[in-house]
């Protein structure tokens, strides 16, 4: 029995995703979701320790989003970017010269001239609008995160990600 016991906990030891590959998994689905071939370049301007700071904080974020108020919800906006100022400055510069990035910015009418401050006041009106819908998204995201279905997370992120910003270009 111990044996056994022993066997099982190494083969799910080798079976567990790494933080980068956990990062893949969830870029997959939101890449796919907009009708765009996996990333491929993304996750390499992850070193390790940013990588798991990110899977940490995605955790803590959709946990904190799926209990939260409308309040806490908005200030979720500030915390993110205070965690992406965190950000090691060679991980930002790849990621910012990322042409995968910018593809997909561009499925959300996202470009290098968009203000960042009208996401921010699309977001929060959404968010006050429809509280409960959202609510109910960070709900199921969450529970598909703590089951480890991190393309789900990105696929059906994405689908909500367009709604929020009333994304004309949804393919």
């Amino acid at each position: 029995m111990r044996k056994l016991l022993i066997v099982l906990l190494l083969v799910a030891m080798i079976q567990a995703l790494t933080d980068k590959e956990i990062l893949q998994q969830g870029l997959n689905g939101l890449f796919e979701q907009n009708k765009l071939p996996d990333p491929t370049t993304i996750v390499s301007c992850f070193d390790d320790d940013t990588a798991h700071k990110v899977v940490v904080f995605a955790g803590e974020v959709l946990e904190k989003a799926a209990k939260g108020s409308i309040t806490d919800l908005v200030q979720l906006i500030s915390l993110i970017k205070g965690f992406g100022d965190q950000i090691p400055k060679s991980v930002s510069d790849c990621l910012d010269g990322s042409a995968e990035l910018k593809t997909l910015g561009l499925k959300y009418g996202i470009d290098d001239s968009t203000d960042t401050s009208v996401i921010e006041k699309k977001v929060i009106t959404y968010v006050t609008l429809h509280y409960l819908e959202v609510h109910g998204w960070f709900g199921s995201l969450n529970t598909l995160w703590k089951a480890a279905k991190f393309y789900q997370v990105g696929f059906d992120g994405a689908g909500y990600g367009h709604k929020v910003l009333g994304a004309s270009t949804m393919p």
